[in-house]
């Protein structure tokens, strides 16, 4: 039989009060529950840790080494306790946010300024991860997410709306001509994402386009197919937040191909803690303000 903590606390109040009735005052207890849980823990640990004398008490050998042991997870409850209330009650610390690579640049220069001045003692960590961390697993407190999760323990709130465009760089259309129509992506280079990605939409929307002619290639992620065409390599499907900080990228076609929704996801074990909340109303708040920039509504001022 394991010993309980209770118990342990038990013995903390016996050894502070000095005598069983000190210790029932203490722990707001009767006589009898106090004598029974030190039999508990005496059965537990399998030895002796009190010489009754009358009224009061000393410990033995064995249970002055127990009350330092239940001293020591005494404090320690203290302290993990303190820190829960801490971090529920102070914006301090430091949040992990993981983002597409795409974001990094957008949210230190848009969005972290603010925040360290509002919050001078919170620390924001901003990961850029190709792949989808676990929140669950504490691999990141706060993930910006293209697609609205599924698992019920997570919090989404639904932040920005994110436009998608057929872009060039102005060299490549100079040089090969302006497509009139979709249709005439066919006879263009074209970049392409690897089917692995074809779960977003957009990433696959040109796909349709491609013809027997095309020159193709294929890129796993937002900033190499952003690079490729920059560098005059073709024309692709970008997102307009990406493609339009690019001086020399422009628009294919006017519309917009896409438009999905991007989310803003925490564990709700997290829902509490008050640095995690000024994060995300942080991050809620520097969208809502360049909605236009995600969007692709209205061009992106240069």
């Amino acid at each position: 039989m394991e010993p309980e903590w209770g118990d342990f606390k038990v013995l903390l109040a016996l050894a502070g009060a000095g005598s069983v009735a000190g210790a029932a005052r203490e722990l707001q207890v009767d006589h009898s529950t106090v004598s029974r849980r030190l039999a508990a823990l005496e059965e537990a640990v399998g030895a002796k840790l009190v010489i009754r004398g009358g009224r009061e008490f000393n410990l033995t050998a064995e249970g002055r080494c127990l009350q330092a042991a239940a001293e020591a997870m005494a404090a320690a409850a203290s302290q993990a306790t303190r820190s829960v209330r801490s971090a529920k009650a102070e914006v301090e610390g430091t949040v992990h946010v993981s983002v597409s690579p795409g974001f990094v640049p957008i949210l230190m220069r848009l969005m972290l300024p603010t925040l360290r001045q509002k919050h001078p003692g919170l620390s924001v960590q901003l990961r850029g991860d190709y792949q989808r961390v676990d929140l669950a697993k504490g691999e990141a407190d706060v993930a910006v997410r293209m697609a609205r999760p599924s698992e019920a323990d997570l919090v989404a709130r639904r932040a920005f709306d994110c436009g998608w465009f057929v872009y060039a760089s102005k060299a490549y259309l100079d040089a090969h001509g302006r497509p009139a129509s979709h249709a005439d992506l066919a006879q263009h280079r074209l970049v392409l994402y690897i089917e692995a990605m074809h779960s977003v939409a957009p990433l696959r929307w040109m796909e349709t386009y491609r013809g027997a002619a095309s020159q193709l290639s294929r890129v796993d992620n937002l900033e190499i197919a952003c690079q490729t065409i920059a560098a005059d390599g073709g024309i692709a499907v970008l997102p307009c937040f990406i493609a339009e900080a690019v001086p020399n990228l422009l628009r294919v076609f006017p519309e917009s191909i896409g438009v999905n929704a991007g989310w803003i996801v925490y564990h709700e074990t997290a829902r509490d803690a008050v640095r995690i909340r000024a994060v995300v109303e942080a991050l809620v708040e520097c969208f809502e303000r360049h909605e236009t920039m995600f969007s692709g509504v209205e061009r992106l001022t240069r």
